[in-house]
């Protein structure tokens, strides 16, 4: 991973919105992700697909589902990394509004298996 296509990855608001709730929920299945961040399926997916490339995130296919997390790794040879995501959740409302669903979602009780019930 370069510093180059780092910054670039995360010069999206979108891009960085699932690098910061990946950030707090470790690990998240694509249509969590899609759901909580209100989201169409290709656009996310366009996006997940840009920060896999840049090294950011890692996904692992998991039955039917694909798993998205942070790529600890790259992030340790990359020390530049958090800071970045500190000062996006100050500047951006936006990741507030996204981590306040996701805390929906995680006390909702829904999964994968029951994304398309949950209503924030």
């Amino acid at each position: 991973m370069d510093t180059i296509s780092t910054i670039t990855a995360l010069a999206d608001e979108t891009r960085m919105r699932v690098v910061c709730l990946l950030q707090e929920a470790v690990d998240l299945c694509s249509c969590e992700i899609q759901a909580i961040l209100k989201l169409n399926q290709s656009n996310l997916s366009r996006h997940l697909t840009r920060l896999r490339q840049s090294g950011l995130i890692k996904g692992e296919k998991r039955g039917q589902w694909v798993h998205f997390q942070i790529n600890p790794g790259n992030w340790e040879e990359q020390s530049y990394i958090p800071g970045i995501i500190k000062s996006a959740n100050k500047d951006l409302p936006l990741i507030t509004e996204d981590l306040r669903r996701l805390k929906l979602y995680w006390n909702s009780g829904c999964n994968c298996k029951t994304i398309n019930e949950w209503r924030p």
